[in-house]
C-alpha cells in the first residue's frame, strides 16, 4: 500500500508539472504543440538482481525539447526525467532517469513517421532493501508518431554497475504531446 501510495503521488506530481510545463512552453517556445511529452508504459528489467519484485514494472516519464535544438545536423534534443518502479510483498524497487536525448527522423521526407534517438545521464537505481546508488547510463530510443500528438516509443537502457547492480531495461510506452 505504501508503494502505491508513493506511485499516485509522483504520478500526481509528474502531471501537475506537465501541466505547469506546458503552460510554460507554450510562452517560450515557438511551437507549442510539440515542446512538452509525457509517457506511460511498461519497462522489463534485464538483469536478475533487479528482479526481487519482479520483471515487468510501471513507466512514466516526461520530455521537454531544448531550446537551442539539435547539437548534431537536423534533430531534436530532448531533457527527459523517466521513473520506473514495483512493488512485491511490501518490497519496492525504483529506477529515476534524467536524461538528455538527441532525435532524428528515420525519413527526411516524413512521409514515415519514425524517429531514433541516443540519450545518455544519471540513473538512479533503488533496489529493494538497497539504498539508492546513481550511475550514468545510456539509451536508444526507437519511435514512431501515431499522429501530432500521440506516439508510441521503445527504449533500452544500459547502466553502469553499482556493486552487483544494473539498471539495464527495455521500455514500452505511449506518449501525449501538449
Amino acid at each position: 500500500m505504501k508503494g502505491l501510495s508513493r506511485l499516485a503521488a509522483l504520478l500526481t506530481l509528474a502531471l501537475t508539472l506537465s501541466v505547469f510545463t506546458a503552460q510554460q512552453a507554450r510562452a517560450q517556445f515557438d511551437n507549442p504543440t510539440t515542446d512538452v511529452s509525457i509517457r506511460l508504459g511498461a519497462n522489463v528489467v534485464n538483469r536478475a538482481s533487479m528482479r526481487a519484485v519482479g520483471d515487468v514494472w510501471l513507466a512514466v516519464g516526461a520530455d521537454v525539447k531544448l531550446r537551442g535544438g539539435s547539437l548534431i545536423g537536423e534533430g531534436e534534443m530532448l531533457l527527459g526525467v523517466d521513473y520506473y518502479t514495483r512493488s512485491k510483498g511490501g518490497q519496492t524497487s525504483s529506477i529515476t532517469a534524467i536524461t538528455l536525448t538527441q532525435i532524428f527522423s528515420i525519413d527526411p521526407t516524413e512521409q514515415f513517421k519514425g524517429y531514433i534517438g541516443l540519450g545518455a545521464g544519471a540513473y538512479v537505481l533503488k533496489p529493494a532493501g538497497v539504498s539508492a546508488k546513481t550511475v550514468f547510463g545510456g539509451k536508444l530510443v526507437l519511435g514512431y508518431d501515431i499522429n501530432e500528438k500521440l506516439f508510441v516509443e521503445v527504449n533500452y537502457h544500459l547502466t553502469g554497475k553499482e556493486m552487483d547492480y544494473r539498471g539495464d531495461s527495455t521500455t514500452i510506452l505511449v506518449g501525449y504531446r501538449f
